[in-house]
């Protein structure tokens, strides 16, 4: 029998949209590009759980945080201090990107739309107070300041402030454990999409094998760097959707996870309690510690115009960029690296980069791609969160629970 929904990707917002039409009923399809479900959540298992893609739980979204305890999974605090280290002196943030981003929520609104550059200019903050919102703005939405919202972001950090934002979490057994969690239903590996031509409560999925598979609906979850690159067909192509796609930008991040002989950093004094740092290298100017776990670990992170030196180079390369980076950064040369962690997220043909952000004056965007086409098509991912959760999985499990919900009717 052919299935009442066909899902298109098994990242987060493919899973939990399957998981609720299947538990109203209806007979649904899965079909996932890659080898394993969880789309950007990758998990590889060494020794304990390294993430090369999404690794934070940011506050306690309920979306996260009752799957994982239906499951039994254990969701540690991150602890820590984040440290701002700049022109050579390293201090303490009690806030993330400082009063600018505090202001900023307050005063930013989609009815006058601008830039985080033209906010910032126009501003009487100090040098060291913008670079301190650049930095944390273009690394945590993978963006560059010179097209950010402000509107997108007041709307992230107004919804942050509802579950708790300001507190990071990780998972125990690993982020792709929450993904074994929220799977169920027949969902089919390495099942490439080619094509999907449609009309009002039809639809053909034809795959790159030359199978084709019919259904009333289809939901579409791919990244939006997919979606933009148009290697999935749509006939005909849906009204505004494309568009809408186009209107937002899909962010570059590299990340890269280094594991040494010892927990070097902890004997510098300055850098004894590093939770997060941010700094002003060029490239890699973001570092984590896996704190509260006492492991040797740390990851170096480039997004937006940082990540763009880094685009194409080899994993050898990319870990010597980012030991050059810590060096300058701790002012001692690193402890040897015994393990290293890579995933080229640009290159991968199923993300095509990191996650999406909003520029000035394209907040709408997202929801357009939210609406139904028809109540045929219908697409779901962090890209179209309405809630302001865009770039987090919680966001894509709303987005997918979303979808369901527009199908079933509810």
């Amino acid at each position: 029998m052919e299935p009442d929904v066909i899902v298109v990707g098994a990242g987060a917002a493919g899973l939990a949209c399957m998981r609720d039409l299947e538990r109203a009923g209806l007979r649904v399809l899965c079909l996932e590009a890659r080898d394993r479900i969880g789309g950007r959540i990758h998990t590889v298992h060494d020794g304990y759980p390294m993430e090369l893609g999404a690794e934070f739980v940011h506050g306690r979204p309920r979306e996260i945080f009752e799957i994982a305890d239906a499951a039994g999974l254990q969701v540690d605090e991150m602890s820590g201090s984040m440290l701002y280290a700049v022109d050579g002196n390293t201090f303490q943030a009690e806030e993330e990107g400082g009063p600018v981003m505090d202001d900023l929520k307050q005063q930013a609104s989609a009815e006058h739309d601008e830039s985080l550059l033209q906010f910032l200019d126009r501003s009487q903050y100090s040098d060291d107070q913008k670079q301190e919102a650049i930095g944390y703005a273009e690394g945590f939405n993978a963006a560059c300041k010179e097209e950010l919202s402000v509107a997108s972001l007041a709307k992230e950090m107004l919804a942050a402030d509802e579950i708790e934002g300001h507190s990071t979490f990780r998972i125990r057994e690993g982020y792709d454990a929450l993904a074994r969690a929220i799977a169920q239903g027949e969902i089919r590996l390495r099942s490439v999409v080619e094509s999907i031509a449609w009309w009002p409560g039809e639809c053909r999925v034809r795959l790159a094998s030359g199978e084709e598979r019919r259904a009333a609906r289809v939901v579409v979850t791919v990244p939006l760097g997919v979606l933009q690159a148009g290697t999935i067909r749509f006939d005909p192509e849906p009204p505004g959707i494309l568009e809408a796609a186009r209107a937002l930008r899909f962010g570059q991040a590299v990340r890269v996870t280094l594991r040494f002989e010892r927990a070097f950093w902890e004997e510098l004094a300055a850098f004894s309690d590093l939770g997060f740092l941010f700094s002003d290298q060029p490239v890699f100017p973001v570092w984590w510690s896996r704190r509260p776990w006492r492991d040797p670990v740390l990851t170096a992170w480039s997004a937006g115009s940082k990540a763009d030196p880094l685009l194409g180079l080899g994993k050898g390369d990319i870990v010597s960029r980012a030991l050059e980076s810590l060096e300058r950064i701790l002012g001692t040369r690193p402890a040897a690296v015994t393990g290293t962690w890579f995933h080229d997220w640009h290159a991968d043909p199923f993300s095509r980069g990191a996650y999406s952000w909003v520029p000035a004056g394209a907040l709408p965007a997202r929801d357009t791609l939210a609406r139904s086409v028809a109540d045929t098509l219908y697409f779901a991912g962090e890209a179209t969160d309405l809630l302001g959760y865009g770039g987090t999985v919680h966001g894509a499990i709303a987005s997918g629970r979303r979808a369901a919900r527009q199908i079933i009717g509810d």
